[in-house]
């Protein structure tokens, strides 16, 4: 028999829990602390039994509680749990609540902090990029009523002001963020998806390097250098290695076995968040153990004068280079392409060049090419024979003072 609400008020608690049905499912239990609650048996689209509840009486009266079995009922008909679907329904309510632009930013970051690893610096700049130039404008705004000619004209602000790497930025993080909008059922499109075709081209500019004619007076000139031991070392290793800068004023000695003369650089402090391995001609091991005499105390190749657990300032290499008449010619990062040019021109191979300078290959030759050209006949050779070259141009020095 049906329930009716006099039969309901009239049921007193028990010890024990008391289930009165009201057919096809419907049912309220009624536990020894007087509470009643309105549950619905029904099976699963897979064949499990299950049961949801569909809230308190009074609160749900009865009539409220049949209207709410039939709905439920008819979800089971098409195949739909209803549990799994009023689950979805309460995601999609939060979500809708809390679709701002920063709020789903905050949520990309945090699931993409985990890939970058701790120690990379891109969470830290990511976030900064984006309140320094995004939130202000866009942070409280729902993120699918942003229209794509306000996304263009931040971008254009970004072009105007000459901050391209920060529009690259901005633009590759904003369309991330709308992915995950996407995905997560807050948004219906990626307005920047399209826009890069509306922006100007970022016109590369090459560091300052001098021409190949002019490496032997750089040589000899970093050679001869007696302002500091550590700038000359490390100017004398960029040479040898064609490694960033950053990356060499970082290097920690863990990082070097100069017994088998490899340096091997970890993936959170590679540009391209992947580990790299470089070969170390016998001058650079030279070098190195020169440099580990005066600093082999500390974990840096390069401690700062004032605190030895940072490294030496980036401008230490850059002024020391305008100390020897380089200003203007040549700078620190110019080097790796110094190094690039020369190992061309001697004849090597792009593929172990690219990889000595940690480089990308293009398109699909770059997904599926790793090789790292280790053997002792590719890259190693070559950076030897490369050392050997810039040697040469000390000895010749020497020797044109000997005959003076």
């Amino acid at each position: 028999m049906s329930l009716t609400v006099r039969k309901i008020e009239k049921t007193k608690p028990g010890e024990k829990p008391i289930a009165l049905s009201d057919g096809l499912g419907l049912e309220l239990r009624i536990s020894p602390n007087g509470s009643k609650g309105w549950r619905f048996r029904y099976v699963r689209p897979n064949g499990k039994r299950n049961m949801m509840s569909l809230g308190n009486y009074p609160e749900v009266s009865l009539a409220e509680a049949r209207e709410k079995r039939t709905d439920a009922r008819r979800l089971v008909a098409q195949g739909i749990d209803p549990v799994e679907q009023r689950k979805q329904e309460k995601r999609e309510l939060r979500y809708a609540t809390e679709n701002t632009f920063q709020v789903l930013a905050g949520e990309w970051h945090a699931t993409m902090v985990p890939r970058w690893k701790e120690s990379s610096k891109r969470a830290t700049q990511s976030w900064a990029a984006l309140e320094t130039h995004v939130f202000p404008h866009f942070g409280q705004r729902a993120i699918d009523d942003i229209k794509p000619l306000e996304w263009l004209d931040l971008l254009k602000r970004l072009e105007a002001a000459g901050k391209f790497e920060q529009r690259r930025k901005i633009l590759s993080f904003c369309r991330e963020i709308y992915r995950y909008a996407i995905i997560t059922g807050r948004a219906t499109y990626n307005p920047l998806a399209e826009l890069g075709s509306a922006l100007q081209r970022q016109k590369k500019q090459s560091f300052a390097h001098i021409p190949q004619q002019e490496l032997p007076e750089l040589v000899q000139a970093i050679n001869a250098y007696d302002k500091s031991t550590l700038v000359r070392c490390g100017l004398q290793l960029l040479l040898m290695t064609a490694v960033r800068p950053g990356e060499l004023r970082n290097a920690r000695w863990e990082e070097f076995d100069l017994t088998a003369s490899v340096w091997k650089i970890p993936a959170e402090r590679m540009k391209m968040d992947r580990p790299h391995q470089v070969p170390l001609p016998f001058q650079a091991v030279a070098i190195l153990h020169e440099l580990h005499r005066l600093t082999g105390r500390y974990k840096l190749l390069f401690p700062g004068r004032n605190d030895a657990t940072k490294p030496i300032s980036d401008a230490a290499f850059g002024m020391a280079l305008k100390r020897m008449g380089f200003e203007g010619r040549h700078v620190p990062h110019g080097t790796r392409h110094v190094v690039a040019t020369g190992l061309k021109e001697m004849g090597y191979p792009r593929e172990w060049i690219e990889m000595q300078l940690s480089h990308k290959l293009p398109g699909i030759e770059g997904v599926y090419t790793h090789a790292e050209h280790m053997a002792a006949e590719q890259r190693p050779a070559m950076m030897q024979a490369w050392a050997d070259k810039l040697e040469s141009f000390v000895i010749r020095k020497s020797g044109e003072a000997g005959e003076r």
